[in-house]
Order: C-alpha cells, then sequence, then structure tokens
C-alpha cells in the first residue's frame, strides 16, 4: 500500500468491528468529509442504516450499498442460490458499479464491512479485493476501512493499522441474540 493511503482492518471474533468502522466514519463525516460504504453480507434492516437515512436528510455526503440478503451464507454451500445471489452482487458491484460511484462521490473514506469475511469465504475473489482497495492509491486525501471476523493474510499484508477483536464474554452465549440497537 501508499503510505498516503490509509487502510485500517478490524478484525477477529469479538464484537465491535462494524461499531468501530462505523465510530471512524462518523468521526470522519463530523469534519466534512464524504464517505462510502458497502456491506457486504448484510441487507439494509439495521440501524445503522437507518441512521444514514436520517444523515442524507441533513446534507452529509455519503452513500450505502448493502449488498448482502436477508438469508444468511452456508459457507459449506457456497453453490447455493442465496451463496450465488451475494457472490453476482459483491463481485458485480466491485468490478462494475464501485469505479463509477467512486469517481463521482471522491469518497475520502471507503468502509468495506464484511469485505475480509467474504474474502475469506471465496465470496469475492482475493485479487479483486486487492485491486478494488489499492485502486484509489496515492492521495492523502483517501481511506478504507476492512472489517470482517475473518481477514485474509493478503488484506492483512496491505494494511496500515490493524486491530484484532478477541471475545471474552458474550450475551449469545446465555441464548440472546440480535439485540435491536446492539446488534441490528
Amino acid at each position: 500500500m501508499s503510505s498516503d493511503l490509509m487502510l485500517v482492518v478490524f478484525y477477529g471474533t469479538g464484537k465491535g468491528k462494524t461499531t468501530a468502522a462505523l465510530g471512524t466514519l462518523f468521526r470522519f463525516l463530523g469534519y466534512d468529509g464524504s464517505a462510502l460504504v458497502l456491506q457486504f453480507m448484510k441487507d439494509c434492516s439495521s440501524g445503522e442504516y437507518e441512521l444514514y437515512r436520517k444523515l442524507v436528510r441533513y446534507g452529509f455526503k455519503v452513500k450505502w450499498y448493502c449488498l448482502g440478503t436477508n438469508e444468511f451464507v452456508d459457507p459449506y454451500d457456497l453453490g447455493n442460490e442465496v451463496a450465488s445471489l451475494v457472490m453476482a452482487k459483491s463481485v458485480g458491484f466491485l468490478l462494475h458499479v464501485f469505479p463509477d460511484v467512486f469517481n463521482e462521490l471522491k469518497p475520502r473514506l471507503v468502509l468495506f464491512d464484511e469485505l475480509g469475511l467474504a474474502v475469506h469465504m471465496s465470496i469475492i475473489p482475493t485479487e479483486i479485493a486487492l485491486k478494488t482497495l489499492t485502486a484509489f492509491q496515492g492521495s492523502s486525501e483517501y481511506h478504507a476501512i476492512v472489517t470482517g471476523r475473518y481477514v485474509p493474510k493478503e488484506l492483512k499484508e496491505v494494511a496500515d493499522l490493524i486491530t484484532k477483536f478477541s471475545e471474552v464474554k458474550h450475551y449469545f452465549r446465555e441464548g440472546h441474540v440480535n439485540i435491536r440497537g446492539l446488534d441490528v
């Protein structure tokens, strides 16, 4: 990676990767920055997406794309319809839509939420992810954040900052799942 582009990676088994990335994004927007959010493996039924819709009404320069579905992608059955749809949306977006959106918006920060997991699961080829991340190198104006439970070493090798989240205790283990406002 160029020393001008800051690539931040948040990964690991602990909760809070997306939350940390969004906190950074909201800080960035506070300084009148422009941002692009790509959520791989997720649909648009989250609290953060609802906040995005409100931010846009107030004139914040941010675009948001959800490239998943509301169905779980089984990592052991990537040949099924759901996995195929997520692959097509994700790879198609990165190859054919991302360049135009990037050139139009000129986002100073791009959040690639769950890109690490999508690459790890072979939803997105490593080469395409690396090509996308390095496509806007060369200016201190542009930065990227990659999140995911697993982030392949090829993506970590080009990162400028890596933070690993590890689970110490989680309420999921007690049977609480997807608490509105905390998880979705």
